[in-house]
């Protein structure tokens, strides 16, 4: 019985603290991102920036549309800093349709979803968390092999 107890209590401990570093990291951690709807313009390797151009106004969190809205506007060539390799946790993820891909995937005049948030490291500059690459009907069935009949 007393080592029931033991382990129960020692369970108990270990899940206060774990809700409490749990509660801490998010507290600091990852803010809530926009979502943009753009068209790549080019990828700076040397720099660690995607330029594009925004089509749409952006979704989601209102605070940083407010905060970067003569930055982030439709028509204006926005810049993104990004993180092209290393952990999923940090770098900027990038997709085509839906598919895991690279920075280099991404090509001129493509449309994208751009998904940000204020650059943890560089106050008051953009930092791209994942690109979602678009693809067009035809490029679809053209991937696909659709024959419409």
């Amino acid at each position: 019985m007393m080592q029931l107890r033991n382990v129960f209590a020692s369970a108990l401990a270990l899940g206060l603290v774990l809700g409490v570093s749990t509660t801490a990291a998010s507290a600091q951690g990852k803010q809530k991102s926009v979502q943009n709807e753009a068209k790549f313009v080019s990828f700076d390797e040397a720099a660690s920036t995607v330029t594009v151009t925004i089509l749409k106004k952006g979704k989601g969190n209102r605070k940083l549309i407010k905060q970067f809205s003569k930055q982030v506007k439709n028509g204006k060539d926005t810049t993104f800093n990004v993180i092209p390799t290393g952990s999923v946790l940090k770098r900027t993820s990038v997709a085509v349709n839906g598919v895991k891909g690279e920075m280099t995937d991404l090509k001129p005049g493509k449309t994208l979803q751009v998904y940000w948030v204020e650059d943890p490291n560089k106050k008051g500059e953009l930092f791209a968390r994942k690109i979602d690459v678009v693809l067009s009907e035809e490029e679809l069935n053209k991937r696909y092999e659709v024959v419409e009949e």
